[in-house]
């Protein structure tokens, strides 16, 4: 019974070790739409983010990945027209050496803002 409580053990100590995170940047915007000097906004949540993921088997991915619709699920969540200083960031997780099944995830970063139409100077 030790033997298989050993084994076990060790098995779980080894997916420890050789699992992973890979982060690499995706990009930086200065904003999501074309804002001119005539535009005016305000900025309704600093720092706000969402991501989209999916699971990889034998890298074919369950379902695309988009950084579209990351971007669609911030702006819905705080109402905003766009975001500004945005980055974008990819990141990959597995749990062995050999990635058979890993996890997929684009993550967006800005700040939502909402236009003021008719508002400008």
């Amino acid at each position: 019974m030790k033997k298989h409580i050993a084994t076990i053990l060790a098995a779980v100590v080894l997916c420890l070790i050789t699992s992973g995170c890979i982060t690499s940047p995706g990009g930086i915007a200065p904003s999501t739409v074309p804002i001119t000097s005539k535009d005016a906004y305000t900025i309704i949540k600093t720092d706000a983010s969402a991501s989209d993921g999916a699971v990889v088997i034998f890298g074919i991915p369950l379902k695309p990945t988009s950084a579209y619709d990351a971007l669609q699920t911030v702006k819905t969540s705080y109402g905003a027209d766009a975001l500004i200083n945005v980055t974008l960031e990819n990141k990959s997780y597995w749990i062995t050496l050999l990635p058979i099944v890993t996890y997929s995830k684009i993550s967006i970063r800005g700040d939502a803002i909402k236009f003021n139409r008719g508002k400008a100077d």
